[in-house]
């Protein structure tokens, strides 16, 4: 009840906010990259019936409503944040791209997560919720003290559950400036010509690079990130596989990572922009 309420309250709001022309969008797009808070703003506003629409295609997946729109809010702001006036295409067609990775990537991760008790879970979503609110409000993620600040909860538990928890945000590891891994793990239906750029050329480069690594480096990539028709595994997982522990997993991630961007930063650069 209290679910169906939020979501009612929420579309009630965000009907007063006018969809923009191809101009207004443009003006608006150029200001916001030269760091026009009140354009960006207005972007998000102006776009957040666009997110709505497609959250609902991805209900009865494992996450409520809300929490489907939470995340195609975050892509929304990534696509604004990304998006280059130059290429010439509509705005809407590239967000629709990036909203359906956040979203897509979110239920992804709810359906590997280990069983969460009752508790975590409920500070979970009490702080999922207010970075929402924080970047509705102010277009930039909080700050851990924030978070603290913001839902009343102590700094070193807001610590400790991010931490805890850190494993299911880590498809946001960079291999290059502005290159993520999470950028190659595209939809299959409806694509996009950004998709289309980033999903299959981008995909086919990284398991390129990714073969090119020694055994155990190579396997582990590509258990963590589902490449080469691997599915997605969680830190413990891996660690299981190879006897290692969970930390040294990550060590090797992160070491591996390093490795890739020292290496094909430019190549990367080159082959998808």
């Amino acid at each position: 009840m209290i679910e169906k309420d939020l979501v009612s309250l929420y579309l009630e709001d965000i009907r007063k906010y006018n969809i923009l022309n191809k101009d207004e969008e443009l003006s608006l797009l150029i200001d916001a990259k030269d760091g026009g808070f009140e354009s960006k703003n207005k972007l998000i506003l102006s776009n957040l019936r666009l997110v709505v629409n497609i959250a609902k295609g991805y209900t009865n997946k494992g996450l409520s409503f809300i929490d489907l729109i939470s995340e195609g809010n975050f892509g929304l702001i990534h696509a604004i944040e990304k998006f280059d006036v130059e290429r010439g295409y509509r705005f809407s067609t590239y967000a629709v791209w990036w909203i359906k990775q956040s979203i897509s990537k979110a239920v992804i991760s709810k359906g590997r997560e280990i069983r969460i008790p009752s508790y975590k879970h409920d500070l979970l979503n009490k702080i999922n919720r207010y970075i929402m609110e924080h970047v509705m409000k102010n277009g930039s993620y909080p700050s851990i003290e924030e978070i603290s600040f913001g839902t009343e909860v102590q700094l070193i538990k807001v610590e400790k559950i991010m931490v805890e928890f850190q494993d299911i945000i880590s498809l946001n590891a960079s291999i290059g400036e502005d290159i993520f891994l999470e950028d190659t793990i595209a939809e299959q239906d409806d694509q996009s010509l950004e998709e289309e750029v980033l999903g299959e050329i981008g995909r086919r480069q990284i398991n390129e690079i990714v073969n090119a690594l020694g055994d155990r480096e190579k396997e582990i990539l590509k258990l963590r990130y589902g490449l080469d028709g691997c599915e997605i595994h969680t830190l413990e997982e891996i660690g299981k596989s190879f006897n290692i522990t969970r930390e040294r997993v990550r060590q090797i991630e992160k070491k591996t990572l390093q490795k890739l961007r020292a290496k094909y930063s430019k190549e990367l650069k080159d082959n998808f922009f």
